[in-house]
């Protein structure tokens, strides 16, 4: 996983999230097609520039790297976006409900990395990767009337305060990680010299 890039897509995803939980109590929904015409121009880029970086890469023999893939998910669903415009803005509040809950979906990732190496905040990160999967999947499902404004805002501001925290903590968490990393390096470098040295004098 290379951090620094999921982090700004975490980040990015944040920052729309918020200001769309905003803008949806503000604008009117036909007013969106505009935005939802630009935002499927940006996704397209977004993957091909994701397809022409994994072309470029020198180090592309990694098994787990799916970033050409991921980029051309990306360029099909900007289409997609762009072209589908006026069904998006009809139906918009679902349609972003199931963005949010792929985006927790592929969020859980963070929280089996950590579980993994037996850090004790797994389980938060777990939780708020399951909250907003389970109330994006209700407010999918489920016809929810008066309150589907506020749901919906809420929705959006928890998921966005839920990727502004992952990026937050697994940055502090990867930095601690290589730090101890680097000091039981040094100690076992340590170790070994002075093993070497009694070696010597022996």
């Amino acid at each position: 996983m290379n951090i620094k890039i999921e982090n700004w897509k975490l980040i990015v995803l944040a920052a729309f999230y918020f200001i769309f939980a905003f803008v949806s109590y503000r604008v009117e929904a036909q007013e969106f097609l505009s935005f939802f015409r630009i935002a499927g121009i940006a996704i397209t880029i977004i993957g091909g520039l994701q397809i022409l970086s994994y072309c470029l890469k020198k180090d592309y023999m990694k098994p787990q790297d799916f970033s050409f893939s991921l980029g051309l998910l990306l360029l099909f669903g900007g289409l997609v976006v762009f072209n589908k415009a006026e069904f998006i803005v009809e139906n918009y509040r679902p349609v972003i409900a199931s963005l949010i809950v792929l985006d927790s979906i592929l969020r859980l990732q963070y929280s089996m990395n950590l579980l993994r190496v037996n850090d004790a905040k797994w389980k938060v990160h777990t939780l708020l990767a399951i909250v907003p999967i389970v109330l994006g999947i209700v407010l999918v499902l489920v016809d929810l009337g008066s309150l589907l404004a506020n749901y919906f805002s809420f929705l959006l501001i928890l998921d966005g305060s839920a990727n502004i925290y992952t990026v937050l903590y697994y940055r502090s968490f990867i930095k601690n990680y290589e730090r101890v990393n680097r000091d039981r390096e040094k100690e076992l470098a340590a170790q070994d010299h002075e093993v070497i040295v009694k070696e010597t004098h022996s």
